[in-house]
């Protein structure tokens, strides 16, 4: 009994339906009152309150659709040469091709004669710009003979002209630095002099001031005029020996300077001179680049005419080669082969030989609406089953999406799938029913989705029974808590909330539709008219 309760509630919406049928076969068929009184009873269950437990179990949040199964990749086979007779075409729809296998053999005979005299026009346009080339060629090595010569030569000039000027600064740095000596000595004995006048100075000062100051000042007290009078003899002697000093270091500084002027003048002197030698090596360089330009010149057009010459042969003997070698049509890859456009005998004017579908892997391409396609990301887990596998559940991961709708009148993105689990009675085509993978979590409180009501606010909770029995009226006592949800499945939702236990017995609302059904069966009557 308690599984056939447990299947009423599961399947409420079919039992709902089944009881219209039986009143409607009542009402026609005459078998009124056993058959009323057996839908009141089926109605009284339905209507009677429902609970359910607050249980742990893993909920797998999804996206379902529907989608057809395809290769990983195509290739439509082509040749790169048109208005050729098909020799040879050994495949047929179905076949398995590995990669590099013969697909179509075409006719190469008037490729290969064009080829053959495309080779001979070249070979005697090589030979005659080859006579004007070697005579260029020697024209340039006598040239590049000529001007090394000229070029060693003003090397040596260059580098006499650098040693007499590297011999000019040296001789000129030895004299600046005698100068700056000389003129440093004069310094420090400029500044001696000018200090010791200072010290007399001063010495005056203070004489001066001591002939108002003695009447005034008597016994010790009174400075000692006689020793600022010999310091002041001191100083006078000091100063004129400083002074004939200062005149013999300025005398020695101007002699040091006209030798340190000298010896700048010899350094330009030299410098100029090198850098003439300087100037005229670059005009031998220049000279001698032009001359070896001139010849390099004439090599570079002797090729130029040589190559331009039998460039059009070439092209054409390339051409020729590539063709030829396109006559021979190999696949691309490894797959089967889902269609052939050329027979034997026929003449290939372009397009497709071949179409190749690798079927090493497949793909699943499916249609999202616009509702669920924010919630599809690359790189989700996806469970694939099919109707030719049936209940095997292949795994699967979202590979692509497509940034724009599909175009038609219901907004869809496509979304590409990989299938990751080799199955050898997959087929191309095959219709692919999907449950894409957003979130997933283990072992948690669960209730089933109706079970979450809304309040006024807009926040969730459930009712939870209460332990002490029905209420006077027969309904269940409960008291409300608030719960936050979590992800939900088809049929059941994570919450969380203080309060919420596992065990805990939850009100499960009945369907709107059950309340219909009742208006339905008062209006009813008992049997015998509406």
């Amino acid at each position: 009994m308690k599984s056939v309760w447990k299947w009423i509630k599961k399947h409420k919406k079919l039992c709902i339906f089944l009881v219209i049928v039986i009143v409607l076969g009542v009402l026609i068929g005459g078998c009124v009152r056993s058959v009323q009184e057996a839908a009141e009873a089926m109605m009284t269950m339905l209507t009677r309150q429902e609970t359910a437990a607050i249980e742990r179990r893993s909920l797998v949040e999804s996206v379902s659709a529907t989608g057809s199964v395809t290769s990983a990749g195509s290739k439509s086979v082509t040749a790169e040469v048109t208005g050729v007779k098909a020799l040879s075409v050994p495949v047929q729809v179905g076949d398995m091709v590995a990669e590099g296998d013969l697909l179509c053999l075409l006719d190469t005979a008037d490729l290969e004669e064009n080829l053959a005299n495309s080779e001979l026009s070249l070979s005697v346009a090589q030979r005659r710009t080859q006579l004007d080339l070697d005579a260029a060629q020697r024209n340039l090595a006598e040239a590049g003979i000529s001007v090394q010569v000229d070029m060693s030569r003003m090397e040596e000039q260059v580098e006499s002209a650098l040693k007499t000027y590297e011999e000019a600064r040296e001789s000129m740095n030895k004299a600046g630095s005698s100068y700056g000596n000389a003129n440093h000595n004069s310094t420090e004995i400029r500044k001696a002099l000018e200090e010791s006048q200072a010290q007399l100075a001063g010495i005056h000062e203070q004489l001066a001031g001591m002939s108002g100051a003695e009447a005034s000042v008597s016994g010790s007290d009174a400075p000692d005029r006689t020793a600022l009078e010999a310091e002041a003899r001191r100083l006078e002697q000091l100063i004129a020996e400083y002074q004939m000093k200062y005149a013999t270091a300025q005398e020695t500084e101007r002699g040091l300077k006209s030798v340190y002027d000298q010896a700048v003048t010899a350094v330009n002197n030299a410098y100029d001179a090198y850098n003439r030698q300087l100037q005229n090596q670059e005009d031998t360089i220049r000279n001698g680049s032009s001359t070896l330009q001139s010849r390099q010149d004439s090599v570079t057009s002797s090729r130029l005419n040589a190559s331009t010459t039998g460039m059009s042969d070439q092209q054409q003997i390339d051409r020729c080669q590539e063709q030829i070698a396109a006559c021979t049509v190999t696949a691309p890859l490894s797959g089967v082969v889902t269609a052939v456009n050329l027979e034997t005998g026929d003449n290939y004017n372009g397009g497709a030989i071949v179409t190749i579908e690798d079927v090493s892997s497949y793909e699943v391409t499916v249609e999202i609406d616009e509702y669920d396609i924010s919630r599809i990301k690359e790189g989700q887990k996806v469970v694939i089953k099919t109707n030719g596998t049936g209940d095997l559940e292949l795994e699967g991961e979202v590979l692509s999406v497509a940034p724009r709708a599909t175009g038609g009148a219901s907004v869809t993105y496509t979304v590409k799938i990989s299938i990751d689990t080799p199955c050898e009675d997959l087929r191309m085509d095959m219709t692919a029913k999907l449950s894409i993978i957003i979130s997933s979590r283990e072992n948690v409180l669960t209730v089933p989705y109706a079970a979450v009501q809304t309040a006024e606010d807009g926040s969730f909770y459930v009712e939870v029974v209460e332990e002490n029995g029905e209420t006077a009226e027969g309904s269940l006592p409960t008291r409300r808590i608030p719960v936050t949800k979590g992800i939900e499945s088809d049929y059941y939702v994570e919450i969380s909330g203080e309060g919420i236990e596992e065990g805990l017995e939850v009100i499960v609302p009945a369907d709107n539709s059950l309340d219909n059904l009742n208006e339905l069966m008062f209006q009813m009557g008992p049997m015998g008219g509406f």
